[in-house]
């Protein structure tokens, strides 16, 4: 068999993976970024998550280390921003080798520059110094996303996750507009790291892809915690005066913060491909595609955040199995559920259906809900409130969704994900010995609530 090219165009992790699984499957496998480790990398989920991270283990020794130090005179301390950064681009340079040395033992030829479509089978790779011409049989667009910037909003300087990094110290307070993932992790960032902030949320509440009765938890708790949210505001403007960000909203309302973080969504990054060269439709700023992922472009495919549907990593990499099965018409299970976590105080976390969508796609929803306001390993850590919303199909018993907010979130819900995989009846997980002090123990006490009522 005479090998053929097939192209990755972006090297984060939706086509860092694919190009693993097509090496060494009679393809000479070509990927192309500017830059190893792509978006993600460098203003995605790597940047938040170590941000999280330091102001995770920051707040926890103020909050609850300190005092119980045996300190002979009060001391303060404060967070050097500088040591933090340096910190994380040494957590991402780490990763980016990583993906680096995965690809080049795999024999995955990298190619540096900015790729976009010539025609229907070749794409033009745009360097430094110069431009190369590469013909293929298989193409796959793994080109993640970017921020969705403000319009018509003439301040000097606004903040958004690709500059963050720009920032010399932590400022006093914080206006973040956008009240989804991306912009309450940088909320929970800033608020832990003791600046005041404030939300501004288009629309009438936070994550409106979660069980809504777990973000009104979510939102008592932020407010509860000091962070101000403004619901249903649209910002018409943003001056810079002096050291102050004033945004001036509807209704004459005015908000003053000294800095203005952007989180008002992302969109695949798909402008500077030039699709239409290769045949590619796109319809709303998004590239039309199949259930196999494949474009109108019979030989060309989409993975991860570019394809516009679940911007979350796990997608990237279900995406990436979904069209390496379909490159080599091999079988695939394509209604795997996706977990999804938000690492704030308190974490939220959730997997499957809500009762609507259940009842949506026929099943005979029925729910549960769970507090664990005093499960020992809660106490233990001192974060003693969560809760805990299982939906199950009345007659099969099986699981269907599972919506939690607490501390252990996430570690709850990857365990729901497989007992919704393997189709387990809610009452028969009460049988299942689980480790004690931990938060698994959870899913123990639903099993049995589910049980009694039988």
């Amino acid at each position: 068999m005479s090998q053929k090219n097939i192209v990755i165009i972006g090297a984060g992790p939706a086509g860092t993976s694919t190009a693993l699984k097509l090496s060494g499957k009679g393809y000479n496998v070509y990927i192309v970024d500017e830059k190893t480790g792509g978006n993600y990398s460098y203003s995605g989920s790597v940047v938040s998550n170590a941000f999280l991270y330091y102001s995770y283990l920051f707040n926890s020794f103020k909050e609850k280390i300190f005092p119980i130090l045996n300190l002979k005179e009060e001391k303060s301390f404060d967070v050097d921003f500088k040591k933090v950064k340096k910190n994380v681009e040494s957590i991402r340079n780490k990763l980016v080798k990583s993906y680096r040395e995965e690809l080049e033992e795999a024999d995955v030829k990298i190619l540096e520059g900015r790729a976009r479509f010539k025609n229907k089978n070749t794409i033009e790779i745009i360097g430094k110094d110069k431009t190369d011409e590469i013909k293929f049989q298989k193409a796959v667009i793994a080109t993640g996303s970017v921020e969705k910037t403000l319009k018509n909003i003439n301040c000097s300087k606004l903040y958004y996750p690709s500059n963050i990094f720009s920032l010399e110290e932590i400022p006093k307070s914080v206006a973040v507009l956008g009240g989804g993932f991306v912009g309450l992790e940088y909320a929970t960032f800033f608020k832990r790291l003791g600046c005041e902030v404030q939300i501004i949320e288009k629309e009438g509440r936070l994550l409106r892809s979660f069980d809504e009765q777990v973000t009104k938890r979510l939102e008592d708790s932020l407010k509860k915690d000091g962070i101000r949210i403004h619901f249903n505001k649209n910002v018409q403007n943003i001056e810079k005066i002096g050291n102050k960000t004033i945004l001036f909203l509807e209704n004459d309302e005015k908000i003053e913060s000294e800095i203005v973080f952007c989180a008002i969504g992302r969109k695949p990054n798909i402008d500077f491909l030039c699709p239409e060269n290769a045949g590619i439709k796109i319809e709303d700023g998004m590239i039309v595609l199949d259930d196999e992922l494949k474009t109108t472009n019979c030989n060309i495919y989409v993975v991860g955040d570019a394809t516009g549907k679940a911007m979350l990593v796990n997608w990237a990499y279900l995406s990436s199995e979904l069209v390496f099965s379909a490159i080599l018409n091999r079988p695939v299970q394509k209604n795997k559920v996706l977990p999804k976590v938000a690492y704030l105080d308190p974490e939220i976390a959730s997997v499957g259906y809500t009762e609507e969508e259940a009842i949506n796609v026929g099943f005979e929803p029925v729910s549960i809900k769970y507090t664990y306001n005093n499960l020992e390993k809660s106490l233990i850590i001192g974060f003693n409130k969560g809760f805990v919303k299982i939906i199950y199909d009345k007659n099969l018993k099986r699981v269907l969704g599972a919506h939690i907010i607490g501390k252990g979130a996430s570690d709850l819900v990857s365990m729901f994900t497989l007992i919704i995989e393997a189709e387990i009846k809610i009452d028969n997980i009460s049988g299942f010995i689980f480790n004690h002090p931990t938060f698994a123990e959870v899913l123990a006490e639903i099993g049995n609530k589910v049980k009694s009522k039988s």
